[in-house]
């Protein structure tokens, strides 16, 4: 295992290794409502969930933004995040598990550091896009 990114080893192109988490269970939306203090019924309450319409209970955005977030500073290993941003494209449901994917798009320097931006996804299982992101790292 690796315990801190070479700069020099990174190229524009390298794929991120896969991650996948989940699946995601009613246990750990009720502890992200607690936790958060968002409590919106959709999160753990089925039946409400229903009767909006949509097939059942929805993971927390700010949830799946912390899954894609901690899939990046682990591959950053010891880098500093400088920027991260994330687009929520599909919801992430009860049972789903993660796949998620990044991609280094460019490598730079800037004002005396070693800089990586890199461009990230999340999709369930049956390849659903929940997310897209980008995150700029300094290495």
């Amino acid at each position: 295992m690796i315990d801190k990114l070479n700069f020099e080893e990174i190229s524009e192109g390298l794929e991120l290794p896969e991650v996948k988490k989940g699946p995601i269970n009613r246990q750990q939306l009720v502890d992200y409502a607690s936790a958060s203090g968002d409590y919106n019924k959709l999160h753990y309450d089925e039946g409400f969930a229903k009767q909006t319409g949509i097939s059942g209970c929805i993971a927390h955005g700010m949830l799946v933004m912390s899954m894609v977030g901690s899939y990046i500073s682990d591959w950053a290993k010891e880098g500093i995040f400088k920027n991260f941003k994330i687009r929520f494209v599909g919801m992430t449901n009860e049972n789903d598990t993660l796949s998620i994917t990044g991609e280094v798009i460019k490598k730079y320097k800037e004002n005396g550091e070693n800089l990586v931006q890199i461009e990230v996804i999340s999709k369930t299982q049956d390849d659903r896009i929940t997310t897209t992101g980008s995150a700029i790292i300094a290495i």
